[in-house]
């Protein structure tokens, strides 16, 4: 499934370029920005973000179950992935807000 129109990115691109990470450093924070920058790509309109954030939640989970990895250490990463998201969707509410402040002006 396409998860990025503006870079024609796919779910199983995304899940590649997390688990490369993971094998590389299994506690490393990935990040949207990370993911896009090791397939040559950038993020365009970001509106793609959220989901991508997902897949990266969703990919970490599964690598560490398959791993057995300390269930504290995965939910302290997983938490901080979430953490990583709200502040990316506090920051694109904030952008719309001056944008349509500036429009009113």
């Amino acid at each position: 499934m396409i998860v990025c129109s503006c870079n024609f990115v796919s779910t199983k691109d995304i899940e590649q370029v997390v688990i490369d990470f993971l094998n590389a450093d299994e506690w490393q924070l990935i990040t949207p920005g990370k993911v896009f920058q090791a397939m040559s790509a950038r993020g365009k309109c970001c509106g793609c973000f959220p989901g991508v954030i997902d897949i990266i939640v969703e990919t970490t989970q599964a690598y560490h179950a398959q791993m057995q990895s300390p269930e504290p250490k995965v939910v302290e990463l997983l938490t901080r992935i979430a953490d990583q998201r709200l502040r990316m969707e506090n920051a694109k509410k904030k952008a719309a807000a001056k944008r349509q402040s500036q429009l009113v002006a």
